[in-house]
């Protein structure tokens, strides 16, 4: 049973952050060519500050692909970052009886969300990597956390800041 899969917003995200790069410097290049500067050239610049004003909050967010399943008892874990360079694919399977309990964390403005999932372990309990929902929309941070909620062992550690 698939539980999130957002390929849809990642690909939306792709193409704001290349366009808002690329836009971005293009509008930025006419000031540095041209010597008379007039009220059209400050349009640009405006134009091309925001534009990469929002190149740069979507690096700060790190939004990311993720793709959640429950196959034969266990949590299957596929992510990657959304930006279009430099990317690591992840792949993480979770016995679902060994999840112990998750922390969701907010920051900048409530938009970086990250989700930290603890298992329990032989030699106790452990974490790992965070995973960033901030290309969830809200509906589906939700049914996530319902979902985690429902399969942790411990369910008093859980941290959901809805």
């Amino acid at each position: 049973m698939v539980i999130v899969n957002n390929q849809l917003q990642v690909a939306k995200i792709k193409l704001a952050y290349i366009l808002s790069f690329f836009m971005g410097i293009g509008f930025l290049i006419p000031l540095f060519v041209v010597t008379y500067v007039n009220m059209e050239y400050y349009v640009l610049f405006g134009l091309g500050i925001m534009l990469i004003i929002t190149f740069i909050y979507l690096l700060l967010i790190k939004p990311e692909y993720l793709y959640l399943a429950e196959i034969k008892g266990s949590l299957q874990i596929k992510n990657y970052p959304a930006r279009p360079i430099l990317r690591t694919y992840k792949a993480y399977e979770i016995k679902l009886s060994t999840l112990n309990h998750f922390e969701i964390h907010r920051s900048i403005l409530n938009k970086k969300v990250s989700l930290t999932l603890w298992v329990k372990t032989k030699k106790g309990v452990g974490n790992y990597p965070s995973l960033s929902l901030s290309a969830l929309t809200k509906n589906e941070q939700i049914k996530l956390a319902k979902y985690l909620s429902q399969h942790s062992i411990d369910r008093k550690k859980n941290i959901i800041p809805y």
